[in-house]
């Protein structure tokens, strides 16, 4: 009896500690995978990323098929973190496809005049996929995030708010802005209504 309690009790560690393990792969994943805070928002069509190198942001191009990348991240940051910015450009020469830099500071939503340059790029068929990214691929990107999922999947804001990944930061609590953003922004079609 006793040599069946420790079996049962190895099977108990055994199956925890595998389970343990494929969530901390699915959690790497996620974070991590193909590249930090990438996510497929709408394959195909819209992806967003934290700041890629050089090759990696050539492979993300060449294996996601996009046809224009948004830098978030503003002047002020070129100097920051090396030179990715050089980095950037050069993929992009290499690459061929379109390049916009729609710059919006650090935690605050896009301003009305950022929104139409976004939704004059988002709009034409013939710079899609989208590739957006700011610094780390969460705070910014997750405002434009919600402004795809609230134009162009037809979410509420709601919806969008509780769909759109920020990797484990509060919005509502760290920038509130953004979240009011996302739950308030009013799309093209309700405005026509």
């Amino acid at each position: 009896m006793r040599g069946n309690v420790h079996a049962k009790l190895a099977w108990a560690l055994g199956t925890a500690a595998v389970l343990g393990g494929i969530a901390y792969f699915a959690y790497w994943v996620d974070q991590s995978w193909p590249w930090q805070h990438f996510r497929s928002v709408e394959h195909g069509v819209f992806y967003r990323s934290a700041q890629l190198e050089e090759d990696e942001l050539v492979r993300c191009i060449e294996g996601y098929r996009i046809k224009t990348v948004i830098n978030l991240r503003s002047e002020v940051e070129r100097g920051r973190g090396g030179d990715w910015y050089g980095g950037e450009k050069r993929a992009i020469a290499r690459t061929g496809i379109r390049h916009v830099d729609v710059p919006l500071p650090e935690g605050h939503p896009p301003t009305p005049a950022q929104i139409e340059q976004l939704l004059a790029v988002m709009d034409d068929p013939a710079s899609r996929p989208v590739l957006i990214h700011c610094e780390k691929g969460t705070i910014r990107s997750a405002a434009v995030e919600g402004l795809w999922r609230r134009e162009y999947l037809g979410e509420t804001g709601d919806e969008a708010y509780a769909r759109v990944e920020t990797w484990g930061r509060d919005l509502q609590a760290d920038y509130p802005g953004i979240a009011d953003f996302i739950r308030n922004y009013v799309s093209r079609a309700q405005r026509a209504r």
